[in-house]
């Protein structure tokens, strides 16, 4: 259970409002060789051969039952890629990758301890790079990179998915780390700074699936609601008969949700409809906007925005009503 107080910190509310930085924990691995895009789009659910250097594109590496390895941005430059991973799931991809390159020109190594990661995110995020940079961000394709100074250190910058309207990734070398996090808490009396728990509230809020709560082998894409990462145009890639079979017989057979409720909504409890077991919740939060709020896997028949639900654990009982997400 993750509980914080319901006053807004300041960086919770400049991630909102206006711009803030972050220091999110990331999982980075390096990949070389000419083989690369070609092995990874023959393992994961989106179409990567195309792709050409400061291209990007986010995908999902699946098991052959069509069950989530891990969330994977891909971004290519002239030697291969670096691959975005979940933090400490690294070695994980890393194996899973190995596992399938036999004759490939492809060698995978984490390279996570070669970079200082900074987000900068929310409304005007593009507007304080641009500041910082001199460059124009605002036509960058989602997923796409460019070299940037930032600080005066040079940076990979990535745009990406945001929990709060723009969401830039900046990756600079490791040895710059005590730097830049010196420059940013010397603004950070106007870009505060978010902590963890600001962070994991903000995700929470904006519907985002966390790696081993959301994204875990018990799930598969189209049920954690990354439709949006499958090409069903493709060719094979690892678990797409699965995946393929799912869609085409309308066969999801749990749906993640957000969920209200004015008390607390445990971690792993079950979501129940007339006395039986329906789901469970993944993640959970006091949020300072919403009250208690959570995200958790329900049946497909019982997904229904601002339908009512008993959310039952150990400690008894509560009532709770499904919404969609984000919350809004």
């Amino acid at each position: 259970m993750t509980q914080f107080s319901d006053k807004k910190t300041a960086g919770y509310t400049a991630a909102k409002q206006s711009v803030a930085f972050a220091f999110p924990q990331s999982g980075i691995i390096r990949a070389r060789g000419a083989d690369t895009l070609d092995l990874l789009n023959r393992l994961s659910t989106n179409e990567l051969s195309k792709l050409q250097p400061n291209h990007g594109l986010r995908t999902v590496l699946t098991s052959d039952k069509g069950r989530i390895v891990d969330v994977l941005t891909v971004i290519v430059n002239n030697t291969g890629a670096l691959l975005l991973c979940s933090a400490n799931n690294e070695q994980n991809v890393v194996s899973w990758l190995r596992k399938y390159t036999i004759m490939d020109d492809c060698k995978v190594a984490s390279a996570t301890d070669e970079f200082c990661v900074l987000e900068i995110l929310g409304p005007e995020a593009a507007s304080l790079i641009q500041e910082l940079s001199g460059e124009t961000l605002l036509d960058l394709p989602m997923s796409h990179w460019r070299n940037v100074t930032v600080f005066g250190e040079s940076a990979l910058l990535l745009r990406q998915p945001a929990m709060s309207e723009f969401s830039f990734l900046l990756l600079f070398d490791s040895s710059q780390k005590d730097a830049i996090h010196a420059k940013c808490y010397e603004l950070s009396t106007e870009v505060p700074i978010m902590t963890a728990e600001d962070y994991e509230l903000l995700r929470i809020e904006a519907g985002m699936g966390a790696f081993g709560a959301e994204l875990t082998d018990g799930y598969n894409p189209l049920e954690a609601g990354l439709l949006h990462l499958v090409n069903f145009k493709k060719g094979c890639y690892i678990g797409q008969e699965v995946i393929a079979r799912i869609d085409s017989y309308n066969k999801v057979k749990q749906r993640i949700m957000g969920f209200t409720s004015t008390t607390q909504l445990p971690i792993g409890a079950e979501i129940k409809v007339d006395g039986n077991a329906v789901g469970k919740i993944t993640s959970s939060v006091l949020s300072p906007d919403f009250g208690w709020i959570a995200l958790g896997y329900i049946r497909g028949e019982h997904a229904h925005v601002q339908s009512a639900v008993s959310v039952e654990s150990g400690d008894g009982g509560v009532e709770a009503v499904i919404v969609g997400l984000p919350f809004e």
